[in-house]
């Protein structure tokens, strides 16, 4: 199914949806612009799996395990986007579609990105060379596929990350999801965003990437984290939601509806065939029509070959931090040798050490 609609409607949708209380002020137009943005977002499926199965073809060529997946981006996102940038119109967001690879390594990171632009189709940002000011790394690739069922052009986003920059990435997610910031977007608590920028620098060192020297690096964020209560935090996170698994086969490829209720401490995962993706996206509005309601309750469409491979590329959704911990903890070990056997001692405790953490990020 394929809607088109104006590009007059769809600027009108989204500039509506980012006034102050639509729904209480105007529902009807906030109906309306709710199955605009959808359909409009939808249309961007047929671009989405085209460079999906692309980006997948490359990754496994050089990287066997690497974990590649899409997501149609998330109404909140889209709103607080447009609401942070002034300019931007729904209709030129580039990054409604989006699919990403998570690989090994920084040097596999590369070589992909060097495989998917062999003919300069893409637009790339290296944030590994030229990290974020807030510390996020990953190569970013745009580009305009056509969607062979009404001819129009749509943008997708991919996205290169190495695990150990996946780990990264996911826990400033969590931190968002718990605590209600923004660090995301560079908004929240300074001591957070600064934790964050810190040990992002730190985990560069980890994989031996010679980006420009931060003063204080280690020092601060061996402070922050004392400070922040980081380990008890992330720990306490983890074992916070009950997760309730409807319509999940183990191996199904598909996508799956993620919701996660704040109050009851829940977090529902609805597994959809990619056949049936008009179904999902209706199941989708409707939750998201909740969401806009509810502060306490997140939901989102995202892809993954299995219920495993969902866990592993999403495990922001399942307050997973095990292998930001380790980074975190590789960092301490290296670089304060006194602390090596009490850091030894703890990950034997846990059973993280790092062949297991290999094994299960892989």
């Amino acid at each position: 199914m394929s809607i088109c609609y104006s590009k007059k409607d769809v600027q009108r949708a989204g500039e509506a949806l980012i006034s102050d209380n639509l729904l209480e002020k105007n529902p009807e137009l906030f109906k309306w612009s709710m199955k605009i943005l959808s359909d409009w977002r939808a249309n961007h499926a047929y671009s989405l799996d085209y460079v999906t199965n692309l980006l997948q073809e490359k990754s496994f060529k050089v990287d066997k395990k690497s974990i590649v997946v899409k997501r149609l981006k998330r109404t909140p996102s889209i709103i607080k986007k447009l609401r942070r940038f002034n300019s931007m119109k729904l209709r030129n967001m580039q990054d409604i579609a989006g699919c990403r690879s998570i690989l090994s390594s920084t040097k596999n990171v590369q070589k992909v990105k060097r495989e998917l632009n062999k003919k300069r189709e893409y637009r790339v940002r290296d944030h590994i060379k030229k990290p974020k000011p807030d510390g996020y790394r990953g190569i970013h690739l745009i580009g305009k596929i056509k969607n062979k069922a009404n001819g129009t052009q749509y943008s997708v986003e991919i996205q290169l990350r190495s695990k150990v920059q996946h780990s990264w990435a996911t826990a400033v997610e969590i931190i968002d999801l718990f605590t209600n910031q923004a660090l995301k977007s560079n908004e929240g608590k300074q001591d957070w965003l600064d934790f964050f920028k810190y040990i992002s620098h730190e985990f560069s060192k980890l994989e031996q990437i010679n980006n420009p020297p931060i003063e204080n690096s280690l020092s601060e964020s061996i402070r922050l984290a004392n400070k922040l209560g980081v380990y008890k935090k992330f720990e306490g996170y983890a074992g916070s939601l009950q997760v309730i698994e409807t319509h999940v086969k183990k191996e199904i490829e598909g996508y799956n509806l993620v919701q996660i209720d704040f109050v009851e401490q829940t977090l529902e995962v609805t597994t959809f065939p990619f056949e049936q993706f008009e179904m999902a996206t209706k199941e989708y509005l409707k939750h998201e029509k909740m969401a806009a309601e509810n502060t306490k309750y997140i939901v989102a469409l995202v892809s993954s070959q299995s219920i495993d491979n969902l866990k592993e590329a999403y495990p922001n959704y399942f307050a997973d931090s095990a292998l930001f911990v380790y980074n975190l903890r590789e960092v301490e070990r290296k670089n304060i040798p006194e602390q090596g056997k009490m850091i030894s001692k703890w990950l034997s405790g846990t059973g993280l050490n790092k062949k297991h953490l290999t094994k299960k990020s892989s």
